[in-house]
């Protein structure tokens, strides 16, 4: 990890930076996420005016737009007086992070901050520190307080956690290990332990929990993120998995999009749902299927849930 990381100030409201994702194909896990955050009493004020982050083909075109893009983010996370982004999508957080590891090199900082002038935005401080919103969660509620919260545990569910390959990597931008607040590099838990608080049983030991879901390679070999989305559900299956949560909405999506290919190159039983790990918290914290959004995702794990009888 660069000596630079560091969660900086920690503000009471953090800035929530929604991304392009949780407003279209990942509605389900904006609007689950709010609802789990409020009943954990926890507040995230959105940044007005957002941008795409440019978190996946940007940096090929070009180096600097792919930092001026989601620091044009973070200046405005700054004019609003919070030192605090939280993000909820792998990608997200990824490329927050990755500016602000460029923009410690001054030449790099001023290059940037004069492309955001020109567009009229406000120029980059340097002092925004960057976390996922589920190491928000764990940090600012905690299991404890996760427990106390539910209502509907989710009693004889077996999850598989999938935490995707950009969570805690890599370390020199997310902190991984060594900055308080963030999860551990190699074996991250905090999922695991979120959802054992509301009454899953938890693959610990999920040997996929980290691996790429392929998403990188959707456009340039789709046999490639096939394959890779496919040995996620199927070592989901081996492990004897009801349902896969993810925290990531491109993980989500790359999956499920991918459904009826996976089924056609290796079968049916390898499939299995997969939700979003807000929308189980939703539903352990009381929330309907129709609440939680469950019907939104491909995979149909209303249709599961309901056969094991939430409603």
């Amino acid at each position: 990890m660069s000596a630079g990381v560091s969660r900086g100030p920690t503000d009471s409201v953090p800035a929530y930076y929604p991304g392009c994702s949780l407003d279209g194909l990942g509605k389900a896990y904006e609007v689950t996420a709010q609802q789990v955050l409020r009943r954990l009493g926890l507040s995230l004020d959105r940044i007005v005016d957002y941008n795409c982050c440019g978190a996946t083909e940007v940096k090929n075109l070009s180096q600097d737009v792919s930092v001026a893009l989601p620091a044009r983010n973070l200046a405005l996370a700054r004019s609003m007086g919070r030192h605090q982004v939280v993000a909820a999508c792998n990608g997200c957080v990824y490329s927050l992070a990755r500016a602000n590891d460029a923009v410690r090199e001054p030449a790099t900082r001023g290059r940037i901050n004069a492309t955001l002038e020109e567009g009229g935005a406000p120029t980059y401080d340097g002092e925004a520190s960057v976390q996922h919103v589920l190491e928000f969660i764990h940090t600012r509620a905690g299991p404890e307080r996760v427990r106390a919260a539910v209502r509907r545990p989710l009693t004889g569910l077996t999850v598989a956690p999938y935490y995707g390959c950009l969570y805690t990597r890599p370390k020199r931008y997310t902190g991984a290990g060594r900055t308080p607040g963030a999860d551990d590099p190699e074996h991250p838990h905090f999922l695991d332990e979120l959802l054992e608080a509301c009454g899953a049983k938890v693959l610990t030991d999920f040997s996929a929990k980290t691996i790429c879901c392929g998403g990188g390679h959707a456009l340039s070999d789709l046999d490639v993120a096939v394959a890779f989305s496919a040995s996620i559900l199927n070592e989901a299956r081996r492990a004897g998995a009801d349902l896969v949560a993810t925290i990531c909405p491109l993980g989500q999506i790359n999956i499920e999009n991918h459904l009826d290919r996976i089924r056609a190159a290796y079968g049916e039983e390898v499939l299995r749902p997969v939700v979003y790990f807000t929308q189980l918290m939703s539903l352990a914290f009381g929330a309907s299927v129709a609440e939680a959004r469950l019907r939104d995702n491909f995979s149909r794990p209303d249709l599961f849930l309901r056969s094991r009888g939430f409603a």
